[in-house]
């Protein structure tokens, strides 16, 4: 039993490297900065947004318009920042119990979030956006919610078993 539960750890930690690294690669590096292109105050003007569900409500619009150029990258972008933080929802609580708390989660995924959003800022790759932060947030705390599920706890969590009744 003692090297089942090894393994299951180890498999948890390497899925959650993995994941990790795709993240990490789909939010900074997959992208070009633009120092060479913009100022600050012209990238701030164009790829930052403080008003909550304004670009939500646009790309919406795009796609209920059946937008051929924008609807396409707004699908992706909703979507795309809906689930992008979900897997957080089950890795974090699976590798630290004191996750597993809705509360403390909430918090960190907040935090995480905002660290992601600033630093894509001050690098200038990609865009500042709250309607970013609210559907990365919505889409881990859905993530969350699921390790609710008895499947889930026994498939992510390192200290449940196998066995039937642990």
């Amino acid at each position: 039993m003692l090297t089942d539960l090894k393994s299951k750890k180890l498999i948890v930690y390497v899925f959650f490297a993995v994941y990790i690294a795709a993240a990490l690669y789909l939010l900074f590096f997959m992208r070009r900065s633009v120092w060479a292109y913009y100022s600050y105050g012209e990238y701030f003007r164009k790829n930052t947004n403080f008003v909550p569900f304004l670009t939500i409500r646009e790309y919406i619009g795009y796609l209920r318009t059946d937008d051929a150029i924008f609807g396409d990258v707004s699908f992706v972008n909703i979507w795309g920042n809906f689930v992008a933080l979900m897997p957080t929802g089950i890795f974090f609580p699976a590798v630290w119990k004191k996750q597993r708390s809705f509360g403390a989660f909430a918090l960190t995924i907040t935090a995480v979030t905002v660290s992601i959003e600033t630093v894509q800022f001050l690098t200038m790759c990609g865009s500042c956006d709250i309607d970013d932060l609210i559907l990365n947030v919505t889409g881990a705390l859905l993530g969350f919610w699921l390790t609710k599920l008895k499947i889930v706890r026994r498939l992510a969590f390192t200290d449940i078993g196998f066995e039937k009744g642990e």
